[in-house]
């Protein structure tokens, strides 16, 4: 039975605290799945590897070709990596991936959050941090709110 609280819910931020050891440093596949472990895209025993191609395809033209990935960018990448992905696999985890506050779309352009160019690392913590801000500010409106209902 689900509680009523639960259609509240606007998202989740899941964060994981890891340890980036020099294994995973050591290919690309393995930092883009660390990655996705830590900024909580996948959970740590996930299977499916679409959404770390599509990640890494969207890494590629960020820090590689400095810019956002159309739908048909991503497909080109697919087909050279060698990768047969349907559209609605990827549509479905590039919704995924803005929900998680990872990607927003700009026209049919996607790009990570926040990211005009620059760090990378800085716009996704900025985006998590605006996240965590609006989440606390409603904890705070909860806890004040508690308080005065306990000391009346």
């Amino acid at each position: 039975m689900e509680l009523p609280e639960a259609k509240l819910i606007e998202s989740e931020i899941v964060l994981r605290e890891m340890h980036l050891t020099d294994d995973v440093a050591m290919t690309r596949k393995s930092l883009v799945r660390w990655l996705a472990l830590a900024l909580g895209i996948v959970s740590p025993r996930e299977s499916r590897l679409s959404v770390l191609t599509i990640l890494e395809a969207i890494l590629y033209y960020h820090l590689k070709e400095k810019r956002g990935a159309s739908y048909e960018d991503l497909v080109d990448y697919f087909k050279q990596q060698g990768v047969e992905m349907n559209e609605k696999t990827v549509r479905y985890h590039i919704t995924q991936l803005r929900k998680a506050g990872v990607l927003e779309d700009d026209r049919g352009i996607y790009r990570f959050v926040n990211f005009h160019g620059e760090d990378l690392t800085e716009a996704l913590e900025q985006s998590h941090r605006q996240r965590v801000n609006a989440a606390f500010y409603n904890i705070k409106q909860a806890i004040d709110t508690l308080k005065k209902m306990y000391e009346q």
